[in-house]
């Protein structure tokens, strides 16, 4: 297991407040997620795919990305989706010191907020899945939740869509599971629809991570029985 893997299960085991790896097993609720958006052409389909299918999800928006299509985040927003933080310039927290991450993780936070009009969870996910204890204390005292992931689709790696919907099906998600894809592949979009109905098929739905029945409050995280990917 790597260095990366040891500090979240025990910032997990620790400190379940500030670390979510899985939401609790109980119910039929699977957290759908995606990273690296807003994008000027997959996030609109996706969107819509998502509506056709009347479920919902987390976009873990990257701040360069967001301050580039504003409109996009608010179209997210709008649509009932879950806008969280994925950092400004998606650089590694092993890159760059704590300080600037935190600071990446503040401005993008400030900005998401700025182009909904509102406040929003503080739930972020780290590029790369990658922490340092520095910058996870740091960002855990500002009141941030790290929010990991249990289940790759590797969207990353499977780009031909029928091959990446058969991947994800082979994971067989269960209740509790957050799966992660990435909004900026249209393979990844072209999938979904596969996807989210197979998900059907097997009694799941697909929701946002904070409504991961009942994931979204303190203490009700649990750890995974499996090792977690490191790429996001």
């Amino acid at each position: 297991m790597s260095m990366g893997s040891v500090l979240k299960w025990s910032a997990a085991a620790l400190w379940p407040q500030r670390v979510v790896l899985r939401g609790p097993s109980q119910g039929s609720r699977v957290a759908l997620t995606f990273d690296d958006g807003p994008h000027p052409e997959h996030t609109p389909l996706l969107l819509d795919v998502l509506a056709d299918a009347q479920v919902q999800a987390t976009f873990f928006l990257q701040g360069s990305h967001a301050e580039q299509w504003p409109q996009l985040v608010r179209e997210i927003h709008a649509r009932g989706h879950q806008v969280a933080n994925h950092a400004y310039s998606h650089r590694s927290a092993r890159q760059i010191s704590a300080h600037d991450f935190v600071q990446e993780v503040e401005r993008t936070q400030a900005l998401l907020e700025h182009i909904v009009g509102g406040s929003l969870a503080r739930d972020f996910r780290p590029p790369f899945g990658d922490t340092t204890p520095h910058s996870f204390l740091r960002l855990a005292r500002l009141g941030y939740r790290w929010v990991f992931w249990s289940l790759d689709s590797d969207d990353s790696v499977v780009r031909d869509p029928e091959q990446l919907a058969l991947r994800t099906e082979s994971l067989q998600a269960g209740p509790g599971d957050i799966v992660l894809f990435h909004e900026d592949y249209a393979h990844s979009v072209a999938a979904m629809p596969r996807v989210l109905a197979s998900w059907r098929a097997r009694g799941l739905n697909a929701v946002r991570v904070d409504a991961l029945n009942g994931a979204a409050q303190p203490g009700h995280m649990t750890i995974p029985t499996t090792q977690q990917a490191q790429r996001p």
